[in-house]
């Protein structure tokens, strides 16, 4: 479920920020050493004026007007030997910039990797991840393409200060970098994510499924490593080839999956309009509210389908932008929301994601059936594919949540997976009509600038992000697939060309990201994740 917009920047705009600091510093450069300010020093690469700084006590770690130490400096102009002399004066190497990126992350970015070298020989801490959720080896394994905007934006701010950004010494350094912090085979010996025989699932191994053992390794020692994370899961061929559960978390513990209830309302629908409760996704949204009917002043809204609903392309705008409708949205009082709330667009005109409508087209379930969500779930849905789900919260009316506050375990989640990677079919039996699978997964709305996403990226590796029926669509290298998502990082991963379902559960983080940039970070470390091992399934990596 995404909640801010990224910054384009990522860790890049203080460093741009910064050349007006290093301009004001020409006046110093006459100077003889150590009266040369040490940032200068630093972006000179002059090593005998860091050398003296270091002799005289100087303050190696003095932050500048935009957040930089010396180090991150030295660091960003690629000189090597300047950073050496203030890793081994004592330089902190975990200060980062306003960004929340260390030293090792900028080389990561800029293609150093001289100073790649020398950070981790001097100490620097390969897996730790910026506020964007990104470790360094994230932020050099990714095609220097993807980042030629921002290469750009550097080149011209800071090339005439003596920044060199070619970009095919850039891709060919970001290359030896992802080298050198690839997890050596060392450090996968303990790593052990086979899951346990019971529940009904077939078990297998990656290796005798076709996947790479130390890839799927690699995956589950990074997620070791994320406080958030509560569990991992690989469904292959039909068995369950990994599983590993994380700070404190069990298989049976039935996780909150926020958003990602918005694919189960979606499943709802599409059995609703299967069994006639629904006569066409074409009805209007009014027609299941007569009670807020007569309140509407915008004519507009009289012209809302279910079928706009379920693209998110109702009008209404994305809850987390406006602090109006983020205390609607928390209040729980829905359906008068429906009239209270603005219209951001026409409807059908464009994408925005809007929680207040997934709510609302569960209540059009409910009506349209006349009965509980959660009762036509249980025996239409969870009972045919064995899923025993937790707690499902209704709002003050006695309505389903429907676009989150249902609870699954990772493996009911990991069946609802291969339900739509199988096309609705389980076991034999239809559950899911397979041309409503095929709708829900097909992008209505591509490139979208709307809570976490940016041009339709989220993370460092998941592009070109699409939305179908309340299910989200990305790109990760060449490989397109489906998924769907809940705050804090909730996954169901479907891998169509490999038969695979990848499950993620973490902490819901009930805090709004606009005011806690915290829960975003773990989000988007999640997304990076799994975007690394999906991209070292092609061999990139």
């Amino acid at each position: 479920m995404p909640r801010r917009s990224a910054s384009p920047a990522l860790l890049t705009a203080p460093i741009r920020a910064a050349a007006l600091v290093f301009v004001g510093a020409l006046a110093a450069a006459a100077q003889d050493p150590p009266a040369v300010d040490l940032h200068w020093a630093a972006l000179q690469g002059d090593v005998d004026a860091i050398r003296a700084h270091v002799a005289a006590g100087s303050e190696l770690d003095r932050v500048d007007a935009y957040g930089s130490t010396p180090l991150l400096v030295a660091t960003t102009f690629g000189h090597a030997a300047a950073v050496d002399v203030l890793a081994e004066g004592g330089a902190d190497l975990t200060l980062a910039n306003a960004e929340g990126s260390m030293p090792l992350h900028v080389a990561a970015f800029l293609g150093h990797d001289d100073v790649a070298e020398v950070l981790l020989r001097s100490g620097a801490d390969p897996h730790v991840r910026n506020d964007d959720g990104a470790l360094p080896f994230d932020l050099a394994a990714v095609p220097v393409e993807y980042d030629r905007a921002l290469l750009d934006e550097l080149r011209a701010g800071l090339g005439p200060l003596g920044l060199d950004l070619d970009e095919d010494g850039v891709a060919r350094g970001r290359a030896e970098i992802v080298k050198r912090l690839r997890r050596p085979a060392a450090e996968l010996a303990g790593v052990d994510p086979r899951p346990e025989p019971r529940g009904g699932w077939p078990t297998s191994t990656p290796a005798s499924r076709g996947l790479d053992p130390d890839a799927v390794a690699r995956l589950y020692a990074d997620a070791a490593d994320l406080e958030a994370i509560r569990s991992v899961l690989i469904v292959k061929d039909g068995h369950l080839v990994a599983e590993q559960y994380f700070n404190g978390a069990s298989a049976q513990e039935p996780f909150l999956v926020q958003s990602v209830t918005k694919s189960v309302t979606s499943a709802l629908v599409g059995i609703a309009l299967d069994r006639g409760c629904l006569e066409s996704l074409d009805e209007p949204m009014l027609d299941f509210f007569p009670e807020e009917a007569r309140r509407v002043r915008d004519e507009r809204k009289r012209e809302i389908t279910v079928r706009q609903m379920l693209q998110m392309r109702a009008g209404y705008g994305w809850e987390g932008s406006d602090s109006t409708r983020w205390e609607g949205l928390i209040s729980g009082d829905y359906l008068p929301l429906l009239v209270d709330f603005p219209l951001q667009t026409d409807p059908g005109a464009a994408f925005d994601y809007s929680n207040v409508t997934s709510h609302l087209l569960a209540v059009v379930v409910a009506r349209a059936c006349h009965t509980d969500l959660k009762t036509l779930a249980d025996e239409a849905l969870f009972s045919p594919t064995g899923m025993h789900p937790g707690d499902w919260r209704v709002d003050r009316y006695g309505y389903r949540f429907g676009h989150g506050e249902l609870h699954l375990t990772a493996r009911d989640m990991a069946r609802f997976g291969l339900l739509y990677l199988h096309g609705g079919v389980w076991d034999g039996r239809p559950v899911v009509p397979a041309e409503w699978v095929d709708a829900s997964l097909t992008a209505y709305s591509r490139d979208m600038d709307t809570a976490g996403l940016r041009s339709g990226t989220v993370g460092r590796y998941f592009r070109d992000a699409g939305y179908g029926y309340q299910w989200w669509s990305a790109r990760v290298g060449e490989r397109r697939f489906d998924f769907a998502w809940g705050h804090g990082g909730q996954m169901i991963v479907l891998l169509h060309d490999l038969d695979m379902v990848i499950v993620v559960t973490s902490d819901p983080f009930y805090r709004p990201i606009r005011e806690d940039h915290e829960a975003w970070t773990h989000e988007q470390a999640n997304f990076n994740l799994i975007g690394k091992f999906l991209q070292s399934l092609e061999g990139v990596l």
